[in-house]
């Protein structure tokens, strides 16, 4: 198992602006965040940086954030990495939890429900 910084957050999601404004909430809390809006260079990213929490969307191009859920749940380097996906689709909780994630938040979410999931992971 990795040692983790429990600090750091990983944002994948392709949209800047939805990217940018996870980025100042994530931080609110305390937290370390990096960003990667092109989810085919997520894994690499991950591998480097370590973080202990990734918020990922669900539907982006070049590789869908099911996909990559499912490929980080098949490697062991990243076990205990906490996955919370978030989506506008429908059916994007069953998406998501099949997929392997931790948490699924519906786009628009509650900034107070996103705070939570960040400090439950960080602290």
């Amino acid at each position: 198992m990795n040692v983790r910084d429990r600090s750091k957050v990983m944002i994948c999601d392709d949209d800047h602006g939805i990217l940018n404004m996870l980025e100042l909430i994530v931080e609110s809390a305390g937290a370390q965040v990096d960003k990667e809006p092109d989810s085919a260079k997520l894994i690499s990213r991950l591998e480097i940086n370590q973080p202990a929490l990734l918020i990922i969307d669900l539907w982006m191009p070049n590789m869908a954030g099911d996909v990559i859920v499912r490929q980080l749940r098949a490697d062991i380097k990243f076990d205990d990495v906490f996955i919370l996906c978030i989506s506008a689709s429908l059916n994007g909780k069953s998406v998501a939890m099949n997929a392997g994630a931790d948490k699924f938040l519906a786009k628009p979410f509650d900034i107070a429900d996103l705070l939570s999931v960040v400090n439950k992971v960080i602290s």
